[in-house]
């Protein structure tokens, strides 16, 4: 059934009024299952079921539903005067299995109706992977897709009046969702954030597994003290490039530190490794390579910190849960994978067969033509989607479609000093983006906000204040610069606020 046939199936179910969320129940939308929709009152101080979303005190309508066997979505209707005429759905990470109750509160409180999907399979499900072959292919992309073509039907025809604008934002996975749907479905969003979009989550993956089986063979060589005076040697060796002294980057691409100098003297004791933990460390920050020589990414960064995470049982929930189910269960279908036999060689190429969890493709065409927008912002100090990849991606759309290399019509990429997998670390880590509000909703403080004035007045976005904040009270600023321009302190002012820095 075609979208303008399922609009006018659900508007003819609203015929007859009565309770707005009531009458969402009776929405006929193909494919869909309304489980429940509840109102929600103003002021109520709603909790989702995650705790680490804000309370809400918008009204709202809250509608958990199914398309097709198993997908679950959630959708937050606002009051028909208080909608801005915009969908906002949340991307979600990891193996998701749930909902990204921030990007629901934030959006509803915002005006905007708000969706999630879990992407057709419960967190709780340790083995979702070993069940109907769907469920993959769900998760690669076709949930977010469903997700976006059902509920535009259900808020058209709820609010009787169409849509203005979709957006979508997420990190990690739910980044790599939002270039699926950029890549794949264009039409779907009009405007995209993508954070740390680990466009390549296999290779990604590989070297989630590779690591931790060298923690395990090399057990007890270094403690987690060891790899924080690294992390903080690389700092060091390149703080200051920006003008100051503050524990933070701004490039650290651009940043050269020898491990080896780390090396303890004949005698030595105190901050510094000997020379088989040295030969540990270049191996582990160095470029990964399969077991026939084959490079799979291009290493980690100075100054990145790494964990001495040893390979835990499979499929134990955890930083290592996505991988070992992708290769255990996606690859070799086995819920008893002996996870240290994994092979890059092997196993690497055959996660493909499973389900396409590549989203880098160059060719943003089709979403540019009918005037997307898109930004990403990635985390220097990442140590889960290394910043590398995010730069290799960027620069290879503006290969691949830019002018001399310019794609600033339709793309921006924000690089964040001291910020690790999407939110937190040293650096200023809250501007609007997926990690939490910023210092207000003004564009240049705001990434959605900035987001939306792209959108409605072709005002292209400059630069956007993050800040850090401590015990709720903001502790730091720095503005975040459109790459390759990246912030320096301008030798005066208080370093800790963002009017001291300019973008160059």
């Amino acid at each position: 059934m075609g979208l303008v046939a399922l609009l006018a199936a659900a508007a003819a179910a609203l015929a007859g009024g009565g309770d707005p969320c009531g009458d969402v129940k009776r929405l006929a939308v193909e494919d869909v299952r309304i489980v429940s929709a509840t109102p929600i009152a103003a002021n109520s101080g709603f909790a989702s079921p995650d705790t680490r979303a804000p309370l809400v005190d918008a009204a709202f309508c809250r509608v958990e539903g199914v398309i097709e066997k198993e997908i679950g979505f959630e959708l937050w209707l606002p009051p028909e005067a208080e909608w801005n005429g915009r969908l906002l759905t949340g991307g979600v990470g990891g193996q998701a299995g749930s909902f990204n109750y921030r990007e629901l509160a934030r959006g509803v409180a915002r005006g905007y109706a708000s969706a999630s999907t879990d992407t057709g399979h419960k967190a709780s499900d340790r083995n979702w992977l070993l069940g109907d072959p769907m469920r993959a292919v769900n998760y690669a992309e076709r949930a977010n897709h469903l997700l976006a073509v059902k509920v535009k039907a259900m808020i058209a025809a709820h609010y009787r009046k169409p849509l203005h604008r979709a957006l979508f934002v997420g990190c990690s996975g739910g980044g790599r969702q939002a270039m699926t749907e950029a890549q794949r479905y264009p039409g779907d969003y009009d405007g995209i954030i993508v954070g740390a979009p680990g466009v390549n989550t296999p290779e990604m993956s590989a070297r989630r597994m590779w690591e931790m089986i060298e923690h395990r063979k090399h057990a007890g060589l270094m403690s987690q003290a060891d790899w924080a005076l690294v992390a903080r040697r690389g700092v060091a060796a390149c703080d200051g490039d920006d003008g100051i002294k503050d524990g933070l980057v701004a490039n650290p691409a651009a940043c050269r530190f020898d491990i080896g100098t780390l090396l303890c003297k004949p005698g030595g004791k105190g901050e510094c490794l000997n020379a088989d933990q040295i030969a540990l460390v270049r191996r582990l920050y160095g470029p990964l390579h399969d077991e026939n020589g084959k490079r799979i990414d291009d290493g980690i960064l100075p100054g990145v910190p790494v964990s001495a995470t040893p390979l835990p049982e499979p499929f134990t929930p955890g930083p290592a849960y996505l991988a070992t189910v992708l290769f255990g269960q996606g690859v070799h279908r086995d819920p008893d994978w002996d996870a240290s036999t994994f092979r890059i060689a092997d196993d690497l190429p055959a996660i493909d067969k499973v389900m396409n969890l590549h989203a880098d493709n160059p060719d943003l065409g089709a979403f540019r033509r009918r005037g997307g927008k898109l930004i990403f912002y990635q985390g220097w100090a990442d140590p889960l989607v290394l910043a590398q990849s995010t730069l290799a991606y960027f620069d290879t759309v503006a290969r691949h479609m830019g002018r001399d290399g310019d794609v600033s019509d339709f793309l921006r990429l924000y690089m964040v000093p001291g910020m690790e997998h999407c939110v937190g670390g040293a650096g200023p880590d809250l501007f609007g983006a997926t990690g939490g509000e910023g210092l207000d909703r003004r564009p240049e403080h705001d990434m959605l906000s900035a987001l939306e004035l792209w959108l409605d007045s072709g005002v292209a976005p400059g630069p956007i204040l993050s800040v850090k904040r401590e015990e709720g009270k903001v502790t730091a600023e720095r503005p975040l610069c459109p790459w390759p321009q990246t912030a320096r302190y301008r030798g005066r002012g208080d370093p800790r606020r963002g009017e001291s820095y300019s973008c160059r």
